[in-house]
């Protein structure tokens, strides 16, 4: 059984990373577990335990998301607290039901998540294309927009700048600083969403590639942000809010150039999101204006069902247990050769 902990999780992600492994050996396993998901969801992931602790002197949230496909088999467990999320993933043999590996699922709920972002994005935009817009922008300083911009910048070798926002200009300052460390040849800014609004602008409508990362109740990503000329693609992955009262993304760009006009947005699941996704939830759109990811790989559909007259996709994910086994079974064969991790 291996034991593999955050750092050493993050440690061979790190190493592995490239163009060529993203599309080639995550992405296809990921998308795997997508397609199979969906020929049986609610088989495959069946519904989550989310209970608060019976322990009077704890404020924690547990959740139990259990796995059940074919050939990953096993459950993500994390807890909520005042210090944030902590889990595992438990990865167990598909006959015997012998455990094969636990993953901390810190890095690896970011990287799986960040990796289905980009499984909608490649889709619609190349990674050759030649009318990307040289900037990107990513909304909030977590985990997961280091992962997300990790990933993107791995993939586009036309992005020359990132622009960090978040509702702490220092913090989003904090993480441009990190990632300026890793990325000598980008340049990186940390604007607030705020109080720099007119700087943001500017900045977006010089942007193809957009993340919203926030946990926020209010749209912090604006309509005016996207460049309207259709020459250029635009691409945007919301995956910070995971209730019905979140929300990242302008609700009028969401009612306007996507549900009045017919045009469909991107999902991982359709059921998952029109239960958890503010956005839809708030605009009312129905199942009939999603599109599944897997959808994209497994079926010809026209891409004009997906992007507007401005040439605008927006995808809305809010994760999979399906998603955690599928990488965390990859990884867990991938360092199967190396030294066990018993550091958590």
């Amino acid at each position: 059984m291996k034991v593999l902990s955050e750092k050493a999780i993050s440690a061979y992600l790190t190493s592995k990373l490239s163009q060529q492994s993203i599309l080639k050996h995550f992405q296809p396993a990921l998308l795997k577990g997508l397609v199979v998901f969906e020929s049986k969801p609610n088989e495959i992931v069946p519904p989550r335990i989310a209970q608060a602790s019976n322990n009077n002197d704890s404020g924690a949230i547990h959740l139990f998301m259990p796995c059940l496909a074919p050939e990953e088999v096993g459950i993500k467990m994390i807890t909520g607290s005042s210090g944030g999320f902590q889990g595992c993933v438990v990865v167990l043999d598909e006959f015997t039901g012998e455990t094969q590996a636990i993953l901390n699922a810190a890095t690896l709920t970011a990287f799986r998540t960040a990796l289905a972002s980009t499984l909608g994005l490649t889709k619609v935009i190349d990674v050759s294309n030649e009318n990307l817009l040289p900037e990107m922008c990513v909304f909030g300083v977590g985990a997961q927009s280091y992962w997300h911009t990790k990933l993107a910048l791995t993939l586009y070798k036309q992005i020359k700048e990132v622009n960090v926002i978040n509702r702490s200009k220092p913090n989003a300052e904090k993480l441009a600083k990190q990632l300026q460390t890793e990325y000598p040849d980008i340049k990186f800014n940390g604007f607030s969403y705020q109080t720099d609004v007119s700087e943001i602008t500017v900045h977006g409508q010089n942007s193809s590639i957009f993340f919203g990362c926030l946990p926020s109740t209010e749209a912090a990503i604006k309509k005016e942000f996207f460049n309207t000329n259709a020459k250029y693609p635009k691409f945007v992955s919301l995956i910070g809010s995971y209730k019905p009262h979140m929300i990242e993304l302008d609700l009028d760009l969401i009612i306007s150039e996507f549900k009045n006009a017919n045009v469909a947005i991107l999902v991982d699941s359709k059921d998952h999101t029109l239960h958890e996704a503010g956005e839809l939830i708030q605009s009312g759109i129905d199942k009939d204006g999603l599109i599944e990811i897997s959808e994209l790989y497994t079926k010809n559909i026209d891409p004009s069902t997906y992007t507007t007259s401005t040439n605008l996709t927006v995808q809305k994910l809010v994760g999979l247990a399906a998603m955690d086994l599928s990488i965390g079974k990859l990884i867990a064969q991938d360092t199967a050769n190396g030294a066990t991790e018993v550091e958590f």
